[in-house]
């Protein structure tokens, strides 16, 4: 979902003082309650209530990726947004019709269709909707995978001047592009804007190929 802030270790004593059984639970959190973990005194506690405010208006494809569905990667979340249009339709679509959706073959059509049947998962589902989780089901458009940036891996530092970095996430993953949040030696690209972090370090450490903000807009086409 994106929440800036919460990191494994925030995770990791929100579970073990109980204050979360499953991840709506989150949702309920009170800056009071935050307050009493480590690392999270005061006006940190306070952003990360705001931010998990700000992660309820999210996009289907992220919902279905923060779920943790096995095998569904951003991708495939993403075509099974762009292909069904609505949750409610993937979660009652057959093992078959799944496979109807670019690239799911049958081992992934069983993770999906098994992840939809088991009671836990829908009442979590239906508990983060009940907490304020939305999207509009009109806005998912599909990966055009013949597209530049195919099997490309990019990882974003910084702020840009010209988009925000869901706008980034965005255009990455419409020419095929997949993004993610910590740098490898998997990574191609990282993206480098202003006041970047420890990322442009790791990435300057491995060897990975940085890009600044013209030379990211030339690789989506939007600075010829």
């Amino acid at each position: 979902m994106d929440v800036d802030g919460l990191g494994d270790k925030i995770v990791d004593q929100l579970v073990e003082n109980k204050l979360t059984l499953d991840p709506a639970d989150l949702y309920s959190l009170t800056v009071d309650q935050l307050a009493g973990l480590e690392r999270l005194a005061g006006k940190s506690a306070q952003n990360l209530v705001d931010a998990l405010e700000k992660s309820k208006h999210t996009t289907l494809e992220r919902f279905l990726y923060a779920l943790g569905i096995g095998q569904v990667g951003e991708t495939t979340a993403q075509r099974l947004a762009s292909h069904y249009g609505s949750l409610n339709a993937i979660m009652s679509a057959t093992e078959e019709g799944l496979q109807s959706v670019a690239d799911v073959g049958p081992v992934v059509a069983a993770s999906i269709h098994t992840f939809f049947r088991q009671p836990h998962n829908i009442a979590v589902i239906e508990k983060l909707r009940q907490a304020g989780i939305a999207w509009s089901e009109e806005t998912s458009e599909p990966v055009d995978m013949e597209l530049s940036l195919t099997g490309k891996t990019f990882v974003l530092t910084g702020t840009l001047s010209t988009m925000n970095r869901d706008d980034a996430r965005h255009r990455l993953r419409k020419l095929g592009a997949k993004v993610t949040g910590s740098v490898s030696k998997r990574t191609d690209y990282v993206v480098v804007g202003a006041d970047a972090g420890s990322k442009a370090d790791k990435a300057a450490t491995l060897g990975v190929k940085m890009v600044n903000e013209q030379e990211f807009l030339r690789l989506l086409g939007e600075n010829q």
